[in-house]
C-alpha cells in the first residue's frame, strides 16, 4: 500500500475526526479509509484510533502519529514546491474565512485566482468563528481584525476595510439622527458579538489625542454575521457599525443611511494568518501575494 497516502488519509481523519468526512474528501470509499488504519497501525505496532459506532478517538500513540503526519505532509509539499522546474501550481489550497467577508469580498478573488491556476483545487471553509491554522488542516486563515491576538502565528496584513455607521430611514424618522459619538449611547445599536469592540465602539482619536473615542452600546440584535446584522437595520432596529463594502448597494438603493458623526469609526484590516513560514505551500504564499496586490 502507498504509505505517504495513508498518511495524508491519517492528518485529514485526525483534523476532520470522521472516516466518512475524508473519504469524501479523498472519493473513496470509507472501506478503503480503514483499511489504510489497520495498515499503519500494523507498520507502527500501535493501536493509533479508538472507533465504535458513533465516534472516533486517538490514543497517545495515535497523538504523536498525527504530529508525524503533518511535518510529513509538510515537508513533502515544501520539497515539491522547492523542486518544481514549471511554473504550474497544483494541489489543493484550504482557505478559512468569516461568512460575510466571503461573500462580500473574498469569493470573487478566489474565483479569479482559481481562473489563473486552473490546477488548483481550492476548499473554502466558512466560519464567522476564528479557525485556528495550527492542526485544522488549513493553509490560510483570513481574518478582519484590529490586530493579530497570537503571536505564535504569521500574520500578512492584506488590506483594511473602512467601517461605516448605518441605519434605516425609517429608524431614523422615529429615533433622530445622531450626530455626536456620545449620543450613540442613547440609540438602540446592533451588535456584531465576534469583535473586540462588540459593546464598545471605537472611533479615531481628536486632534492631538493619541486614545481613540469609545462609546459603550447595546440593542435589540446581538448576532455572529455582519450580514444579519445589516438585515436588522434594514428592518429599521437600530443603528450598526459594518464595513463599507457590506452596505454598499442597501446605500445606493436608500434602504440604509450613512451616519456622519464628529469621529471616523476605526477601519478593520485583513490578514492572512498562517502558522508556519518554511512549510507553507507555494500555492499559499501566491495566494496571500495576489491578495495583496488585489487589496491595494
Amino acid at each position: 500500500m502507498d504509505r505517504l497516502k495513508g498518511v495524508e488519509y491519517f492528518k485529514r481523519i485526525y483534523e476532520l475526526g470522521s472516516f466518512t468526512a475524508v473519504a469524501d474528501e479523498f472519493r473513496c470509499s470509507n472501506a478503503v479509509i480503514s483499511k489504510y488504519v489497520k495498515f499503519l497501525e500494523s507498520w507502527t505496532g500501535a493501536k493509533l484510533i479508538l472507533r465504535n459506532t458513533r465516534t472516533i478517538s486517538f490514543t497517545d500513540e495515535g497523538h504523536r502519529f498525527y504530529e508525524y503526519c503533518r511535518s510529513i505532509t509538510e515537508q513533502t509539499e515544501h520539497l515539491l514546491d522547492s523542486v518544481a522546474n514549471t511554473g504550474e501550481l497544483t494541489g489543493q489550497l484550504v482557505i478559512a474565512s468569516p461568512v460575510s467577508l466571503t461573500m462580500k469580498v473574498l469569493a470573487p478573488l478566489v474565483f479569479q485566482f482559481q481562473n489563473e491556476h486552473p490546477q488548483i483545487a481550492i476548499r473554502m471553509q466558512m466560519s464567522d468563528q476564528i479557525t485556528d491554522p495550527v492542526g485544522s488542516g488549513v493553509d490560510l486563515a483570513i481574518r478582519g481584525i484590529e490586530a493579530p491576538e497570537d503571536s505564535s502565528l504569521i500574520a500578512v496584513r492584506l488590506g483594511s476595510l473602512e467601517r461605516i455607521l448605518v441605519a434605516s430611514p425609517s429608524y431614523l424618522n422615529r429615533a433622530g439622527t445622531p450626530e455626536t459619538v456620545g449620543s450613540l449611547g442613547q440609540h438602540q445599536c446592533l451588535i456584531y458579538s465576534l469583535s473586540s469592540d462588540a459593546n464598545h465602539w471605537e472611533f479615531s482619536p481628536s486632534a492631538g489625542d493619541i486614545v481613540p473615542l469609545s462609546v459603550t452600546v447595546s440593542g435589540p440584535v446581538t448576532a455572529d454575521n455582519s450580514l444579519v446584522l445589516a438585515d436588522a437595520a434594514k428592518a429599521g432596529l437600530g443603528i450598526a457599525l459594518l464595513p463599507r463594502t457590506y452596505v454598499q448597494q442597501e446605500l445606493v438603493r436608500g434602504e440604509l443611511q450613512e451616519l456622519h458623526l464628529d469621529a471616523h469609526p476605526i477601519p478593520r484590516s485583513i490578514y492572512a494568518v498562517y502558522s508556519d513560514r518554511k512549510y507553507l505551500p507555494k500555492r499559499a504564499r501566491l495566494f496571500t501575494e495576489f491578495l495583496k496586490t488585489a487589496f491595494r
